[in-house]
């Protein structure tokens, strides 16, 4: 006697389940992102760094790195205030916009930067009478009543 299998039982499988259910959620996500912007998934991915930004300029300030605290980029991300810079660890402590983030000046290191050598967001200091951010007191090519702005 021949059994017959019964190919009407079958079902999906495990693995197609679960991609499945996997292929609905990454639906939905673009959804929301195209329906309410992708800023607020951009929040949850790169969350604010304050803490661990203050913690790595202490870090380089104790270890007497001087390119690192004067000159390497860092980012400052503040999701709250949907607020992020890019500069070095000098001109977060030393610059009066960002005092409120509490980034503390390094007594150890003398920067002996120049007005053009300070950068924000890629932008380089020059010497006027306006602008964005006033970075004269890191300056020191500056002469008497000499200003260092970045836009």
């Amino acid at each position: 006697m021949i059994k017959r299998r019964n190919k009407r039982a079958q079902g999906l499988s495990t693995n197609a389940i679960i991609l499945l259910i996997l292929g609905v959620f990454i639906l939905a996500i673009m959804i929301l992102g195209f329906m309410i912007g992708w800023s607020p998934l951009k929040n949850l991915m790169n969350p604010t760094n304050v803490d661990s930004l203050i913690e790595d300029c202490q870090t380089v300030c104790g270890l007497n790195q001087k390119y690192s605290f004067c000159s390497a980029e860092r980012t400052l991300r503040v999701n709250e205030e949907n607020f992020e810079v890019e500069t070095s660890c000098a001109v977060l402590s030393g610059v009066s916009d960002f005092s409120k983030y509490k980034i503390q000046k390094c007594p150890s290191i003398e920067c002996e930067l120049s007005c053009e050598d300070i950068v924000i967001e890629g932008k380089k200091g020059v010497k006027s009478s306006e602008g964005k951010y006033d970075v004269s007191s890191l300056a020191n090519n500056l002469e008497n009543n000499e200003k260092c702005f970045v836009e």
